[in-house]
């Protein structure tokens, strides 16, 4: 029996070295396709385009590049990588100052690199919450009511200019009609042209976060107080009509459900991931 094993068991091995070497050359072409191509190399060291593209950035300046600038910006990118090397055989990078800089441009190396790895892992996340039939057909049957609703609504609404909606909040609540306080906004409004305060008929999917629950209690004819939204935005909304229809359906909505319901999904396994995250992490904040 041992006879007959050796044999498999080499060219297991055989078989095993071998794919690895597939997954160490396949890794390899790939981190040059990222790389770019190589152009020279200085005991060892590669010059890529990417290099170049950067020296480009800084002296260039957008005009077109001849063959010959081309190979001059190569020998002085293979000049400065000499005495780069050189002057780490001297110590040079010692130096407080140069040191100083560094630390800076790599401090912005890692605010890029975390903000560009955190937009991919919410999309890793996001790919991990998965929606079935069942998931979205159960949120439209919680929340038929709402959805098959649509309200045609009036607003007035502010970016960072808190004090201006309380202003137009207090005329509100003074008597003033909302349709006078809201065309403040707009003193050379052309004539015949459709009011910007009037948002006409929106449906569920259009009713920004932070106005349901809100635009829920009011009845046509009221107006809500002054609602608050992310990135310092106000409003003041008023219900002008209220009214199902009818021809709205799972079918016709579930492309948005099943988008909303995601959005819940991957929220949450987010805040989860993260919290198993902090758990197994050692974070030490250092006065």
């Amino acid at each position: 029996m041992k006879k007959i094993r050796v044999p498999w068991i080499a060219v297991f091995l055989m078989a095993s070295l071998f794919s690895c070497g597939e997954k160490r050359e396949a890794n390899k072409k790939t981190e040059s396709d990222v790389q770019g191509k190589v152009l020279a190399t200085v005991n060892g060291v590669p010059i890529t385009e990417h290099d170049m593209k950067q020296h480009f950035k800084r002296v260039v300046h957008g005009e077109n590049v001849n063959p010959e600038a081309t190979q001059n910006i190569l020998q002085t990118l293979v000049r400065n990588e000499l005495i780069y090397q050189q002057s780490l055989e001297l110590g040079l990078d010692k130096n407080p100052e140069y040191r100083r800089k560094v630390y800076e441009a790599e401090a912005q190396l890692r605010a890029f690199q975390r903000k560009e790895l955190s937009a991919f892992y919410r999309e890793y996340v996001k790919n991990k919450a998965v929606v079935t039939d069942p998931e979205a057909k159960e949120y439209f049957e919680k929340n038929s009511k709402r959805i098959q609703i649509k309200v045609h609504v009036w607003q007035i609404y502010y970016k960072g200019e808190e004090a201006r909606i309380a202003e137009d909040y207090k005329d509100l609540k003074s008597g003033k009609p909302f349709e006078k306080v809201a065309s403040r906004r707009f003193p050379n409004l052309p004539k015949g042209m459709k009011a910007p305060w009037d948002l006409g008929y929106l449906y569920w999917s259009q009713i920004p976060a932070s106005w349901q629950g809100v635009i829920d209690r009011l009845e046509p004819g009221q107006a809500s107080g002054i609602i608050k939204g992310p990135n310092e935005r106000f409003w003041v909304i008023r219900l002008v009509d209220k009214t199902v229809d009818p021809k709205i359906t799972f079918a016709t909505e579930k492309e948005k459900i099943v988008e909303v319901v995601q959005k819940q999904k991957t929220d949450e396994l987010y805040d989860t991931m993260l919290s198993q995250m902090r758990t197994k992490s050692r974070i030490i904040f250092l006065k």
